[in-house]
C-alpha cells in the first residue's frame, strides 16, 4: 500500500512539472526587460518569479524523485534527469538570492546565473521528454529527417527478403510498444527493442516461448480485453491490430519464434497484409535497367544529386537543390523522364515545383517516398499523384492543399506516412481522419 501510495503521489510529476519551467523563463524574460527596457519598478517581480519557479521546481523534484521509485525507468537517462532537475532546484535557488542581494553582488555572476539557469534547465526537460518518449522523440517525426524513416527501414529487393521479425513485427513494437519497453523505460524489465532482449523476457519472466502460444505471456497480454488491468498496450495506447495479433501468434506458434523466418512463409493473408508495409525496391523477375555513368553524370551537371539506393536494381534517390531549380523545374522534370522508372526516392524541396510540373512527378511509376513541401502546389496538382501505386511517404508540408485534396491522396494505398504540416488542413479534417483510420501517420509537426 506504501509503495502504491508513494507512486500515486509521484504521478502529479508530469502535471507539476510545467509550472516551474513557465515561471523560471519567465523570469529570466522579465530580468531582461529590466535590464534592456530600464524598467526598475518590475525588479520585485523577478524576484517573485524566481522565488515562485524555486519553490515549484522543488515540489516538481520531489514529485519526479518518487515516480522514479516505482520502477520502470533505467539507466543513465534517469541519472542524468534527476541530478539535472536538482541541479536545477539549486541553480534557481541561487539566482534568486543574487537577484535579491544584486547590489552586493556584480551584474556579470547575476547574469551567468541566470544563463546557466537556461541551460540546466533545457538539459532537465530534454533528458525528461527522451525518459517519457524515447531518446529520438526529437528527430523520430521530423520529414525523413530522423531514426524513424531512414534507419529503422529496410530496403528490400524483393518480398522473399522479408523476415517477419526485423521487418513487420519490430515496426510494430516500436509503433505500440517500445514507447515503455525499451532501454531507459523498460516497465516491468521489458525491453522490445531488439529479438534478443525479447526472448530475455521479463521480471516475471519469458513472454515469449517458442512453439506455445498458449504459456507466452506476450500473447496472452495483447488477447486480454481492452479494460483488463493486465491488457498491453497500457495507458491509452493504440491495441494491435487483429492481424498484427495473427501475425504475431504465428510467428511464435508456427513460426516457432525464429528471428530470421521469411514473410512467404507465413499464410497467403498474411502475406498480403504485410506486402504493403514493407519497402521493396523492386521484384526479383523485374530488375531495373541500369544506369549508365554518362547518364548521371550528364543529369548531375544539370544540377540533380544522385544517390544508388540499390546496385541490384538500379534504383535510385534523386534530389533537385532550389538553387539548381530556379525557373527550370518544368524542363529538369522532363529531363528525368528518361530514368523515370529508377527513380525510387525523389526531393523536390522548395524548387518551384507547380501545379503543371506535377504530371511528370505522375510517370514516376516506381517512387515510393517524395518530397515536394514549400512548393505553391494546389489539389488540382496533387490529384496526379493518386496512381503513384508504390509511394510509402509523402511530404505536402508548406503547400497550398485543402482538405478536400486528401481525396485523391486516399486513394493512394501504400501510403505509410503524409506531412502536412503548415498548410490549411487540420486534424479535425474529415479525411485525415479517414487516412489515419487506414494506418496512414499523418504528421502535422516537424
Amino acid at each position: 500500500m506504501t509503495e502504491d501510495f508513494i507512486t500515486f503521489i509521484g504521478r502529479f510529476h508530469p502535471l507539476w512539472v510545467h509550472l516551474p519551467i513557465g515561471f523560471l523563463i519567465i523570469a529570466v524574460l522579465l530580468k531582461g526587460y529590466v535590464v534592456l527596457g530600464k524598467k526598475p519598478f518590475l525588479a520585485e517581480a523577478v524576484n517573485f518569479t524566481l522565488l515562485a519557479g524555486t519553490i515549484s521546481a522543488l515540489i516538481a523534484a520531489l514529485l519526479g524523485f518518487l515516480l522514479s521509485r516505482s520502477g520502470g525507468y533505467e539507466g543513465d537517462l534517469l541519472d542524468i534527469h534527476l541530478v539535472a532537475g536538482w541541479s536545477t532546484v539549486l541553480i534557481s535557488g541561487i539566482a534568486f538570492w543574487l537577484n535579491k542581494n544584486e547590489h552586493r553582488f556584480s551584474k556579470k555572476l547575476n547574469y551567468s546565473v541566470l544563463g546557466s539557469l537556461i541551460i540546466v534547465l533545457s538539459i532537465t526537460g530534454h533528458f525528461g521528454g527522451s525518459l517519457t518518449h524515447g531518446e529520438d522523440y526529437l528527430t523520430a517525426y521530423a520529414p525523413f529527417g530522423g531514426k524513424q524513416e531512414e534507419s529503422t527501414v529496410r530496403l528490400l529487393a524483393s518480398m522473399n527478403q522479408a523476415e517477419v521479425f526485423t521487418d513487420v513485427i519490430q515496426p510494430v513494437f516500436r509503433d505500440k510498444c517500445q514507447s515503455c519497453h525499451r532501454p531507459g523505460k523498460s516497465k516491468g524489465d521489458l525491453n522490445m527493442t531488439s529479438y534478443e532482449a525479447l526472448l530475455k523476457g521479463g521480471e516475471n519472466g519469458p513472454v515469449v516461448i517458442p512453439g506455445n502460444i498458449e504459456n507466452s505471456e506476450l500473447i496472452r497480454r495483447i488477447t486480454l480485453p481492452k479494460d483488463h488491468d493486465d491488457f498491453m498496450p497500457a495507458e491509452g495506447k493504440k491495441p494491435l491490430s487483429e492481424e498484427e495479433i495473427q501475425l504475431l501468434t504465428w510467428w511464435i506458434e508456427k513460426g516457432n519464434a525464429d528471428p530470421k523466418i521469411s514473410i512467404m512463409e507465413a499464410d497467403a493473408e498474411l502475406i498480403e497484409w504485410a506486402k504493403p508495409r514493407l519497402t521493396i525496391l523492386g521484384d526479383e523477375k523485374e530488375f531495373l535497367s541500369r544506369i549508365d555513368t554518362a547518364t548521371i553524370n550528364r543529369l548531375e551537371s544539370m544540377g540533380f544529386r544522385i544517390r544508388i539506393l540499390s546496385h541490384e536494381t538500379g534504383a535510385l534517390d534523386v534530389m533537385l537543390p532550389i538553387e539548381s531549380a530556379k525557373g527550370k523545374s518544368t524542363e529538369l522534370l522532363n529531363a528525368l523522364l528518361s530514368i523515370k522508372d529508377n527513380i525510387y526516392w525523389l526531393s523536390l524541396s522548395g524548387a518551384g515545383i507547380q501545379d503543371s510540373d506535377m504530371t511528370f512527378v505522375a510517370q514516376f511509376s516506381n517512387i515510393r517516398r517524395l518530397r515536394i513541401e514549400n512548393n505553391p502546389i494546389s489539389d488540382a496538382g496533387i490529384s496526379d499523384l493518386k496512381n503513384l501505386s508504390h509511394l510509402n511517404v509523402l511530404n505536402l508540408n508548406g503547400t497550398r492543399i485543402s482538405a478536400s485534396g486528401l481525396r485523391s491522396i486516399a486513394e493512394i494505398k501504400s501510403l505509410k506516412s503524409l506531412y502536412l504540416w503548415n498548410t490549411a488542413i487540420k486534424p479535425q479534417d474529415e479525411w485525415v481522419k479517414k487516412l489515419s483510420s487506414e494506418k496512414v501517420n499523418v504528421v502535422f509537426g516537424a
